[in-house]
């Protein structure tokens, strides 16, 4: 079977793998997931730390998000260098989450990611092919950057996680149209992390 016939489509696919992984291992490591898709589809590694972000309780993990953050960076990083198996340091590649944990809060919001899945198409596939991934790329590299500072406020990298895993649907499903979404997304995140931000910044006195 070729890797194209192999990889993953849906949101749905890719957390399917994850959970067969992560019963395998007994819990879900960062460099599990790079494993498990380096080498065969650049959207996973990007949509699976979007949606661990979003999920609580996963979301709410002390230093999940920044680990989260700084895997993109690292991974889509090295993506615009060329490297099809990315590098990562120990300390990054071992933090996880407990298997059942994963699979309680997946199995919550698994109808919402089939709903999602209802919609993607390949469409506009200019949008997630050649140049247009290296710009993809830098988008979620900005958006990682924002997470270790949105951990101070609960669950608020939500907000930069739903631009990434919106742009990383649409690299695995090759519909350009959510890529395209996600872009505006990023935007709108970015201006409303800004704002976020400076509201909690005036509330502690720092501004």
């Amino acid at each position: 079977m070729s890797d194209q016939e192999e990889a993953p489509e849906s949101l749905t696919e890719v957390v399917d793998e994850l959970e067969e992984k992560a019963a395998e291992d007994g819990d879900l490591l960062v460099g599990d997931a790079l494993e498990e898709f380096a080498g065969r589809l650049f959207g996973p590694l990007l949509m699976i730390p979007g949606l661990l972000v979003m999920i609580p309780p996963i979301g709410g993990i002390p230093l999940l998000p920044t680990t989260m953050g700084l895997f993109i960076i690292l991974v889509a990083g090295q993506s615009l260098l060329g490297r099809k198996h990315p590098w990562l340091p120990g300390i990054l590649a071992e933090r996880g989450v407990d298997e059942q944990k994963f699979k309680d809060s997946i199995d919550k919001v698994r109808p919402w990611l089939e709903w999602v899945d209802s919609f993607t198409a390949h469409r506009l596939e200019w949008m997630v092919v050649g140049p247009m991934k290296y710009v993809l790329a830098a988008v979620c590299i900005v958006m990682a950057c924002t997470m270790p500072p949105l951990e101070f406020l609960p669950m608020a990298c939500a907000i930069p996680g739903g631009a990434i895993l919106l742009v990383g649907l649409g690299i695995t499903a090759r519909d350009g149209l959510f890529a395209l979404v996600g872009v505006g997304a990023a935007l709108g995140a970015l201006y409303a992390t800004t704002k976020a931000w400076s509201a909690f910044a005036s509330w502690v006195g720092l501004g």
